[in-house]
C-alpha cells in the first residue's frame, strides 16, 4: 500500500532555509525589517542598492542595538556598476587627548572595554552621508523615513536583545540598572527587562532623525552641498555638542575639534584572484586581509573542505600562522611598514605552510613578509609584543551592489546619550597601554584595528557578483573563508557552502579586552565530534560547541540573470538576530 508522504527520499542534505531567488535583486540583512525597509526603497521609492544599505543600516541600529548604534563604526565595500571595486572606510577615529598618560591619569593600565575613554567619534553617519552623496539617487529623508516610523511607532523586540550572551538586556541589567541610568529609562520597563514580542520606542532616535531630516528640508541646494551641509549638521553643530556634553559629564576625552576634523573615506581594497573569482577585501585596519592569506594558504595545501581530521588540524595551525601575523602586523596606524601586498604574497605564505607539523602548535610566530622569512627573528627593528555586528549585502537590477558590515555602539559599550537615544562605541579598547612597541599601541587622532570585514567577490568568466559578511569579533574572516572554501574551492552550491559546519580558533590574542587568547583551544560544531579525540590527540584543546553557532553568515549574488540571497539558519538557530534574505 502505497504511503501518502509528500516527500518520501531522504531530505538529511537539504537546507533548512529555502533560496530565495529573483530577477530583480537580492537582500540579505540581520533584520526583517531592515530588508523589508532596503526592499521598499529600491522598489517603491526609486532608490538603488547604495540608498537601500543606508536605511538598512539606520533600521539595524534601531531594531538590533546590542549589536550595533549610530555611535559605532560602519565599514562597506561596494562596487558600482561599470566601475571599480571600492571600499568606504568608516571607521571611527581616536581623540587628541586619547593618549597613555592621560589613560594613565584616568587609572587605567588597559583601555578599558566600555565607558566613554574608549570611545571614538562615531563614523556611522558620516559613512552613510559619504555613500548617499557618491552613489545615491534618494535624499536622507526618503531613505530614513522607515527607521523614523520604526522608532517612533514601535518594533516587535525579538529575542536577540534580550537573551544574547554578554550584550542583550538579560546580561546587561545589572550594569543597566546601577551604572547605564539612560539605557534603564529607554529599555526597561517600570525597572524590568522587557518580554520578547513586546513594542519597543526611541523617541529620541525619532527626534534625532526629524531634525536631520528637517534641517536637509529647509536647504535649497544642489545634491553635493546638501550632503556636505548634512555631515556638518552631525559633526559641526548641535548633534556634535551633545555627544560632547555627554562624553565630558563622565571625564571624556572627545572634543569639538575631533569631530570637525572628522571624515569617512573611500579607498582602494585588497585583493587575491583564487581561480575564476577575485575576493575583495580592506586594508589591513581592518582583518579582511586574513581571508586572503587563509584562503591561498588552504589552496596550497589542497584543503577545500573542512571533512577530515587531517584537513581540519591543517586549516587550525593555518589560522594560528595567520593571526600571528594579525597580531604583529594589522593597524590603524600610518606608521605601519608592512602592507597588504607583503603579507598575501604567494612566496611568503608558502615559506610560512613550512611550519606546519603533525602536532598542534602551542605558540605564536610571526612571520618577517618584508624579507620574505617564515620567522620573524627577535632582532628585528618590528618587536614582537611580549562581539557584536550587523551585516547587509545588497545587489540590484543595475549591477549596483554593497556589502556593508555596520558595528559598535552596541549597548554594553556605553549608557545610551539621553537626548539621541544611542550610546557611542568602545572600539578603542584594540589598542594596547601594556605594549609600548607594539603598533597598535594607544595613539591620538589614529584609527584603531577592528574586525569589521565585509567581502565582495567577481567572477567575470560566469559574469557573477557575490556579497557576504557576518558578525563574530575575531572569528568574522575564520567563518568566511570556510564557506568561500567550500564554494569555490569545492565547487559547493551556496547554500551547501554556508550549510557546512565550521570551527572557530581561540588560541591568539583578541582585539578586544581582554586580549588573552585561549592556548591551542579550537572549537568545533557538533556534527564535528567525530574529530575531537584525534584532534586532541596531536595536542589540540579540540571542544565541541553547540551545532549551528559557529558563524552567522549572509550573502546575495548576481549570476547572469539570476539574483539569490541567503541567511544562514545559525542567527535563528541561535535567537540572535531575524535575519532575513530576499529575492524578486
Amino acid at each position: 500500500m502505497k504511503n501518502r508522504s509528500y516527500k518520501s527520499q531522504s531530505n538529511n542534505q537539504n537546507s533548512f532555509m529555502p533560496e530565495y531567488m529573483g530577477m530583480n535583486g537580492c537582500i540579505a540583512t540581520h533584520s526583517n525589517l531592515s530588508a523589508q525597509s532596503a526592499f521598499m526603497i529600491i522598489n517603491n521609492d526609486g532608490g538603488n542598492a547604495f540608498d537601500a544599505a543606508a536605511g538598512a543600516m539606520l533600521v539595524e541600529a534601531l531594531v538590533n542595538p546590542q549589536m550595533f548604534g549610530l555611535g559605532g563604526e560602519s565599514i562597506m565595500i561596494l562596487k558600482p556598476h561599470n566601475k571599480d571595486v571600492i571600499v568606504l572606510n568608516g571607521n571611527t577615529k581616536s581623540p587628541k587627548n586619547f593618549n597613555f598618560i592621560n589613560l594613565l591619569m584616568q587609572g587605567y593600565r588597559e583601555v578599558p572595554d566600555s565607558g566613554v575613554h574608549s570611545s571614538g567619534v562615531p563614523g556611522v553617519f558620516s559613512s552613510i552621508i559619504k555613500l548617499l552623496k557618491f552613489h545615491g539617487k534618494l535624499n536622507f529623508r526618503e531613505i530614513s523615513k522607515y527607521a523614523y516610523e520604526y522608532a517612533k511607532n514601535g518594533f516587535p523586540i525579538h529575542p536577540g536583545l534580550i537573551y544574547q550572551e554578554r550584550s542583550g538586556l538579560k546580561d546587561l541589567e545589572k550594569r543597566i540598572k546601577s551604572e547605564f541610568i539612560n539605557t534603564k529609562n529607554l529599555y526597561l520597563l517600570n525597572g524590568k527587562i522587557p518580554q520578547p514580542y513586546s513594542i519597543q520606542k526611541n523617541k529620541k532616535f525619532a527626534d534625532f532623525l526629524d531634525f536631520i531630516n528637517n534641517y536637509e528640508r529647509n536647504l535649497n541646494l544642489k545634491k553635493s552641498d546638501v550632503f556636505d551641509k548634512l555631515h556638518d549638521c552631525f559633526y559641526k553643530g548641535d548633534v556634535a555638542n551633545t555627544i560632547i556634553k555627554h562624553s565630558k559629564e563622565k571625564n571624556g576625552f572627545l572634543e569639538k575639534s575631533d569631530f570637525e576634523n572628522f571624515s569617512s573615506y573611500f579607498e582602494k581594497p585588497v585583493s587575491k584572484k583564487f581561480g575564476n573569482h577575485t575576493i575583495y577585501k580592506t586594508d589591513t585596519w581592518g582583518q579582511g586581509v586574513t581571508s586572503l592569506m587563509i584562503m591561498a594558504m588552504a589552496q596550497s595545501k589542497n584543503i577545500h573542505s573542512l571533512d577530515s581530521e587531517k584537513n581540519i588540524h591543517q586549516f587550525i595551525e593555518i589560522l594560528k600562522l595567520v593571526f600571528a601575523d594579525r597580531e604583529m602586523y594589522f593597524s590603524g596606524n600610518p606608521k605601519n611598514k608592512v602592507k597588504a601586498l607583503d603579507l598575501i604574497k604567494n612566496s611568503y605564505l608558502n615559506n610560512r605552510l613550512k611550519l606546519i607539523k603533525d602536532k598542534a602548535s602551542d605558540i605564536l610566530i610571526p612571520g618577517d613578509p618584508l624579507n620574505n622569512k617564515s620567522i620573524l627573528p627577535i632582532s628585528n627593528e618590528l618587536k614582537p609584543w611580549g562581539a557584536g555586528t550587523v551585516h547587509i549585502d545588497i545587489i540590484d537590477k543595475e549591477g549596483n551592489a554593497i556589502s556593508c558590515t555596520p558595528s559598535g555602539g552596541w549597548l554594553k559599550a556605553n549608557d545610551v546619550i539621553k537626548d539621541l537615544g544611542f550610546p557611542l562605541n568602545n572600539r578603542l579598547m584594540t589598542f594596547y597601554m601594556s605594549k609600548p612597541e607594539h603598533i597598535n599601541f594607544a595613539l591620538p587622532e589614529a584609527q584603531p584595528r577592528t574586525t569589521l570585514s565585509p567581502t565582495l567577490c567577481l567572477n567575470n568568466k560566469d559574469k557573477e557578483i557575490l556579497v557576504c559578511g557576518t558578525m563574530g569579533g575575531d572569528a568574522q574572516d575564520q567563518w568566511q573563508s570556510q564557506f568561500l572554501m567550500n564554494y569555490i574551492f569545492n565547487k559547493q552550491s551556496l547554500t551547501d557552502s554556508l550549510n557546512m559546519p565550521r570551527i572557530s580558533s581561540e588560541h591568539f590574542p583578541a582585539y578586544f579586552h581582554p586580549h588573552d587568547g585561549n592556548n591551542k583551544q579550537v572549537l568545533l560544531e557538533e556534527r564535528l565530534k567525530d574529530f575531537i579525540k584525534p584532534l586532541k590527540k596531536r595536542g589540540h584543546r579540540a571542544i565541541s560547541t553547540t551545532d549551528w553557532s559557529e558563524g552567522f553568515l549572509l550573502c546575495a549574488r548576481k549570476k547572469n540573470k539570476i539574483f539569490d540571497a541567503y541567511a544562514d539558519i545559525r542567527s535563528y538557530k541561535s535567537q540572535i538576530f531575524q535575519a532575513q534574505a530576499l529575492a524578486w
